[in-house]
């Protein structure tokens, strides 16, 4: 027979392991903003674009969660990218300090232009070494602060439309993003502990032409959210905008400012109608999974790499070079000179990274490495009808644009691609098969099909 006292002590066991087993999330930042004069990267070559100002301060933003002794990280941050090799870096950082397995850290980037360069990009900016090799400590920084805030959460995910934000820049009226996505975790007081926001729109309102470190439109839209819940931190998940810009970019920077407030009140808002309209959903697993990948790429010919790279060192010879041709040069025997050191890297027809998923109750995060089209970003999404699903790019690693197929096609009368023939020059690398597109999603279905099944590691 139970005596009270047995049953008594039942329950308490059991709501004990019931709040064992219950959602716990902490959040943090770390600041990532350089010195002044540290160079950006990207809107052209060698243009020595350096920052003299900060609009906003550049951010680790992190989030810790756990369910029982299963702990993920995942991280935004404001850079243009990261490399795999920093990636685990700060992976093994975090390991060491707080017992989170390296393939459960996610570490994204926001891809903003108005950062140091972080990755291996050629010619579009000078990178400053003691800067790059101090971000894993950094980023470190913040999963460690966060770990240390862990505390019973509820999670809401929510969903609004954004309107006059994003144009499609390769196909004039063509696909955008819908929707902005948003996770929402709340303590038990009712206020908003974090929020992760995940929507395809580049950066890039400040351009060429500005000269203030900010995290632009990614940054400053969740920034402008985080002041409406003092105390929450929010991350930024950058989707799939390889062909997706801002509709205002590349202007002066003044006017630049005024639009960057504009656009991020606006992106701000659909964060804030997305989290006012969320609804709570139930979050008894944690789950994440890893996956290698080799994305297929195209050998040239090599004479064709070392004609491009003498043809551009006998130009810088010549005398009188306008400011504009000598950056252009430098870059194009810079980018040859790395492209033929390329052919001393096996394998040749494959680049090697990852992708990784992590899921959450019935939500799941997908990320990749590249500069995806939006199409493979929604084809990922509608591969997993009746979950809650996030696709984010420029994570863990940078690979480039992954276009679609039709930007391989070659037009006598019309220039070669900047996502598919161009890009892979920035990188020092060769250009990836017409169907990587393809190739991806599958990689990326098959990693998210890994962690809802309950997949911790490394999975094949």
């Amino acid at each position: 027979m139970r005596t009270p006292l047995t049953l008594l002590l039942m329950t308490l066991a059991a709501a004990s392991l019931n709040a064992a087993d219950s959602l716990r999330a902490g959040f943090a930042t770390a600041d990532l903003t350089p010195p002044l004069g540290v160079e950006m990267g990207g809107f052209g070559y060698n243009l020595g674009r350096a920052g003299d100002g900060v609009r906003d301060k550049l951010l680790a933003r992190a989030a810790v969660l756990q369910i029982g002794a299963r702990r993920v990280a995942i991280i935004g941050c404001d850079l243009g990218g990261i490399s795999l090799e920093h990636t685990r870096r700060a992976r093994a950082l975090i390991a060491a300090a707080t017992g989170i397995p390296p393939e459960s850290v996610m570490l994204g980037t926001t891809h903003t232009h108005s950062a140091p360069i972080a990755t291996h990009w050629i010619g579009v900016g000078k990178i400053d070494q003691q800067y790059v090799e101090g971000l894993p400590a950094r980023i470190a920084k913040a999963v460690v602060e966060a770990s240390k805030k862990v505390e019973p959460v509820t999670m809401s995910w929510g969903a609004a439309a954004v309107e006059g934000v994003a144009r499609n820049r390769e196909y004039p009226g063509g696909q955008l993003d819908p929707q902005v996505r948003v996770l929402t975790f709340k303590a038990a007081s009712g206020s908003v502990a974090g929020f992760i926001a995940n929507y395809s729109v580049h950066p890039v309102v400040m351009a060429q032409l500005t000269h203030l470190f900010t995290g632009d439109l990614a940054g400053a839209s969740v920034n402008l959210v985080m002041e409406r819940h003092p105390g929450s931190v929010g991350i930024f998940l950058q989707g799939s905008c390889g062909d997706i810009n801002p509709i205002y970019a590349h202007m002066p920077q003044d006017e630049s400012l005024q639009k960057l407030d504009l656009l991020a009140s606006r992106l701000a808002g659909s964060i804030t109608q997305a989290m006012d309209g969320s609804h709570p959903e139930p979050a008894s697993s944690l789950s994440s999974a890893l996956r290698p990948i080799a994305l297929p790429q195209i050998v040239p010919d090599k004479d064709v790499v070392i004609d491009r790279l003498r043809t551009a060192e006998y130009t810088l010879k010549q005398a009188n070079l306008t400011p504009d041709l000598s950056g252009y040069m430098r870059f194009r025997a810079d980018s040859a000179r790395a492209a033929y050191e390329r052919f001393n890297r096996q394998p040749l027809d494959r680049w090697d990274t990852e992708v990784q998923a992590i899921a959450v109750g019935p939500v799941l995060i997908v990320a990749n490495p590249g500069e995806t089209f939006v199409q493979f970003g929604l084809a990922t999404m509608d591969a997993f009808p009746g979950r809650k699903v996030m696709v984010t790019g420029y994570t863990n690693d940078y690979v480039g644009y992954i276009p679609a197929k039709d930007r391989y096609i070659v037009h006598p009368d019309s220039e070669l691609s900047y996502p598919a023939y161009m890009t892979p020059w920035l990188n020092g690398e060769f250009r990836f098969r017409e169907d990587v597109g393809d190739v991806l999603v599958r990689e990326m279905v098959a990693v998210g099909q890994a962690a809802l099944h309950g997949a911790s590691g490394a999975s094949h």
